[in-house]
Order: C-alpha cells, then sequence, then structure tokens
C-alpha cells in the first residue's frame, strides 16, 4: 500500500511541475490595440514621469482616452496625489505621452494608467496598468 501511495505522489508531483505556467507571459487578446506600454520613474529630486504608449491596428483602431494617474499609497489605499491626474484622448494608431509631477514627501507611489481604446474590432478595450515605485 505504501508503494501505490508513493508512486501516486511521484506521478502528481511530475504532472504538476509539467504544466507550470507563468501569469507575466500571458497576454490578454485585444479587438483594438496591439500592445501598451508604460513606464514609471522617480528621480533622485522627487519628480515622479509617467510614460506610456499603444500601438494599435492599422485600420481597426478609432479613438483612445488614457487616465493617467500618480497615487500615494496611505495605509492600504491609494490617493491620488495633488497635480498627479491627467485624461488624454487620440484618434491616432499609435500614440505615446509623458507626464510629471513633484512628490512632496518620500512614501510608495504607482502610475495608475487605464486605457480605453476603441475601434471596428469589437468592443472597447479596457486595459488598467499599476507600476509601484519608492521614493526613499
Amino acid at each position: 500500500m505504501k508503494k501505490v501511495i508513493a508512486v501516486m505522489l511521484c506521478l502528481f508531483i511530475i504532472f504538476t511541475a509539467t504544466i507550470t505556467t507563468y501569469a507575466s507571459s500571458i497576454q490578454p487578446l485585444s479587438n483594438n490595440v496591439n500592445s501598451t506600454d508604460v513606464l514609471f520613474s522617480i528621480s533622485s529630486s522627487g519628480k515622479a514621469t509617467v510614460s506610456y504608449e499603444y500601438y494599435g491596428k492599422s485600420g481597426v483602431t478609432k479613438s483612445a482616452e488614457i487616465v493617467t494617474k500618480v497615487q500615494k499609497k496611505v495605509g492600504i489605499i491609494w490617493v491620488t496625489v495633488n497635480g498627479g491626474s491627467w485624461t488624454d484622448t487620440s484618434t491616432s494608431t499609435n500614440f505615446s505621452r509623458s507626464h510629471s509631477v513633484q512628490l512632496s514627501s518620500k512614501d510608495t507611489y504607482r502610475a495608475h494608467v487605464v486605457f480605453t481604446i476603441s475601434g471596428t474590432g469589437g468592443s472597447d478595450d479596457n486595459i488598467t496598468k499599476n507600476i509601484e515605485k519608492t521614493y526613499s
């Protein structure tokens, strides 16, 4: 009986090891955009810069709204910093933009960017990206 259990346990371990996947490598399918990217940096003087871009699908992507916020972690919630919110719109297939804000204190911050991209490929693509950085 012990041998049967040992064999079953070995088979279970081998089976689970072979089906491991990495969530970061999974990309959701999008109707109207090929890719989106966000970069977030904080300089030594506390200037936070958010840069983003999207690459649409030629003949498909029609418009985009991008809402960008720089937020400070306060306890367990995120609070948008003063002057750290922007909304951009575009009718271009490809688009990029950067925004900056001066941070008032050293702490944990994030760039919260929501892309809403419309086109003829189907329902709107709603893509949210969050990148955390510590200003220390």
